[in-house]
């Protein structure tokens, strides 16, 4: 009844907890686990539809599809995907506030996941300083997992943002390193291969940007031969990387990369040699190619190629391609490209002696070109007020999340708590039953052997008190034992408090020396007061059995013990139990 009373407060304690601090929830009529929303669904949607994919990964956190932390990641990959500068930022503090986490930085995966969106934000921000500090921890956490490929893939980038910033010499050095090490020994497989097209790529843009044209032409020609040999043996290069494109995406990956290297080619001759007609021959045959890749289709790619055609003299061709992007852009006249247009076309004149129309060509860029900056500035003051604004969102979002964790942390923590004060209590009963059980087993097996001795010493027959000290020495120690154990017991020597060794060398006659050798060598009881104090120990059981009414202070004196704390404890060591349990369990 008491163990069942107990059980019902644990209970109701734990059940009062889990009510007054669990979390209220919405009747939302949803199933667990939907599969509509997943990490899948928000990254496959998510370069048509950022907020869409952004609700998805909301949903899939409130639903329980994905770990609070792992929607946080996905937000902040998201950002760093977009062409968004405000978003860039979001992705940047996300980022840097998971670096921060302990789970993060204990897991390399998602370290090189968060590492990587945050090198991407950087990038795209232009924000060179940052990138190379994001892109120096990535390399270092690939080396440290023997990701040499994806290191060197890393250290390429590396060495464009210290070109960037200033460190010329060191960034180029650290970039002709890494395709010495990629190509140096050969390439066997499809990630190598990936990594050094990227290392030259990164090489040849670099070398645009400062003005190195004639390394810029080794190296486009070098990218178009790592692709020539794997359109022509695919199948030699294959190893099942994640990089590797499936056969369908081949000849796109192929087609992406060799239109960059057609487009420096065409960059660097236009550069350094369109003086000559070999040179100006060799611009144009690279720009015709060019023109014929996805890259050198679109919008970009045709400014591209209007540039290059204006820089070799090229006018007439150059004034059909701002004839040909004029008509793409109507009369959508109020940006950039127009504006580049009205450019080429005064660069143009001007060339042909047409000053007038150079100068109201001019005029009109010119115009336009204000008009544009004055609306980049207004454009950027919003934007700054924007982003301020949004990372001040961002911000109270991250701290309403940080208090919704707080709670639901607080919650499970009582929970758990009233869980194991359950369990405790539980244990704590059934370690009460046991012992209780177990007390009453071994109280009545004291009770069964105190009182078979007893019985056993009635039966036996009384020691012959007359016999001489010469007859006693003739005992062995076995039988002289046996002599002074019955004196001890029939005469009740052991309830003096005062008995000792000497009582007995009185008693007797015999030497210290020889009874010591009869308790050592003719018993179980090495000494004799290991004898009498289990005699004084059995006498108060019998006293606890028949005078239950004694407290443990008149059972001590009674037994022959000096006070009662030596007797508990001596009672316990013996049983197992003190004093008082035992005459509890016989009441």
């Amino acid at each position: 009844m008491k163990m069942a009373l107990h059980l019902i407060l644990y209970i109701g304690l734990v059940l009062l907890l889990a009510n007054c601090t669990g979390e209220k929830t919405d009747d939302l009529d949803v199933v667990y686990g939907d599969t509509v929303y997943t990490e899948k669904a928000a990254m496959d949607i998510y370069p048509t539809d950022l907020e869409r994919a952004i609700l998805i990964v909301d949903s899939a956190e409130i639903l329980g599809n994905m770990t609070p932390l792992r929607a946080e990641l996905l937000r902040a990959v998201i950002y760093s995907r977009t062409s968004e500068d405000i978003k860039h930022d979001s992705a940047i503090i996300i980022g840097e506030r998971l670096m921060r986490h302990d789970s993060v930085m204990a897991n390399p995966e998602m370290r090189e996941e968060v590492l990587g969106l945050l090198l991407n934000a950087c990038r795209l921000k232009k924000d060179n300083e940052q990138a190379l500090h994001w892109a120096t921890q990535l390399s270092g956490l690939y080396r440290d997992y023997g990701l040499e490929t994806e290191a060197l893939r890393t250290d390429a980038e590396i060495g464009t943002f210290l070109v960037r910033i200033g460190q010329q010499e060191e960034g180029l050095t650290l970039i002709n390193n890494v395709l010495v090490k990629l190509t140096g020994g050969g390439i066997t497989k499809f990630n190598e291969l990936d990594a050094s097209i990227i290392a030259l790529r990164r090489k040849a843009g670099i070398c645009s940007e400062i003005g190195l044209y004639g390394e810029m032409i080794p190296t486009a020609q070098r990218m178009l031969d790592l692709l020539a040999d794997y359109e022509k043996h695919p199948s030699d290069y294959h190893d099942g990387s994640i990089r590797e494109p499936d056969e369908k995406y081949r000849n796109e990956y192929i087609e992406f990369y060799r239109g960059k290297a057609y487009a420096y080619m065409a960059e660097a001759y236009a550069s350094i040699d369109s003086s000559t007609s070999s040179g100006k021959a060799e611009c144009l045959k690279y720009l015709a190619l060019y023109g014929q890749t996805p890259s050198g289709k679109n919008v970009s790619g045709r400014f591209m190629i209007m540039s290059l055609l204006g820089k070799i003299g090229e006018y007439d061709k150059m004034l059909a391609i701002c004839d040909e992007v004029e008509h793409l852009l109507g009369s959508d006249t109020l940006n950039a490209h127009y504006a580049s247009i009205l450019q080429s076309r005064a660069i143009a004149a001007k060339a042909r002696g047409r000053k007038d129309e150079a100068i109201g060509y001019l005029e009109r860029y010119n115009k336009l070109n204000t008009l544009l900056n004055d609306r980049l500035l207004q454009s950027k003051v919003h934007l700054y007020a924007a982003r301020f604004r949004a990372q001040e969102q961002q911000r109270e979002i991250e701290r309403s999340r940080d208090a919704e964790r707080r709670a639901k942390n607080v919650s499970l923590t009582i929970g758990l708590v009233g869980l194991l004060i359950l369990l405790f209590a539980l244990y704590d009963i059934w370690q009460w039953r046991q012992t209780k059980r177990r007390n009453r087993i071994i109280a009545r097996q004291i009770t069964e052997a105190v009182e078979y001795k007893e019985k056993y010493r009635e039966l036996k027959p009384t020691p012959k008190p007359t016999l001489q000290t010469s007859n006693l020495s003739d005992l062995s120690n076995a039988g002289l034992f046996a002599y002074l154990r019955d004196i001890i017991e029939s005469e009740m020597l052991f309830l003096d408090p005062n008995f000792e060794r000497q009582t007995l060398i009185n008693r007797t006659g015999l030497s210290k020396e020889r009874i010591g050798a009869a308790f050592a060598q003719g018993s179980d009881h090495e000494r004799l007061t290991t004898l009498i104090r289990e005699l004084r120990l059995e006498h108060a059981v019998l006293l606890m059995n028949e005078q239950s009414a004694l407290t443990v202070e008149q059972l001590s004196r009674a037994s022959g013990f000096t006070n009662a704390s030596t007797f508990s404890r001596c009672f316990k060591a013996k049983f197992g139990m003190s004093p008082t349990e035992y005459q509890h369990i016989k009441a």
